[in-house]
């Protein structure tokens, strides 16, 4: 089965999440009106580009869903804590799989532009 993506966008830093205490900002893919939050990116910086290394579907984490506005740019604030160990390569199986992460979707996007 092969996964045909037509339409996908992007929402840089739009997911506002707490990883073990810490308040971050994480961003997410939005595909045929599913949300994917995307835990890590893998980057290659000579070709310019970057892929989703591991997701998260938005519908399997608790979460509020809001308009972005002049005072937040967030669209989804998790309202769970999630476990460093998503981050950081460490996490079991088990804590993947409790969690609902999967592999990233095979799609190469541009490096983020950084302001100088």
């Amino acid at each position: 089965m092969s996964l045909k993506v037509s339409r996908f966008q992007v929402h840089e830093d739009a997911v506002q999440a707490n990883v073990a205490g810490r308040t971050c900002s994480l961003s997410a893919l939005e595909i045929g009106g599913e949300v994917f939050v995307v835990l890590t990116w893998l980057g290659n910086k000579e070709a310019g580009l970057r892929r989703p290394e591991y997701v998260l579907p938005l519908a399997s984490i608790p979460h509020q869903a809001r308009e972005p506005d002049a005072g937040s740019r967030y669209r989804w604030i998790l309202t769970g804590t999630l476990p460093m160990s998503l981050f950081d390569g460490s996490a079991s199986r088990q804590v993947r799989r409790q969690h609902g992460v999967s592999p990233g979707l095979a799609l190469n996007l541009p490096l983020p532009t950084t302001a100088s």
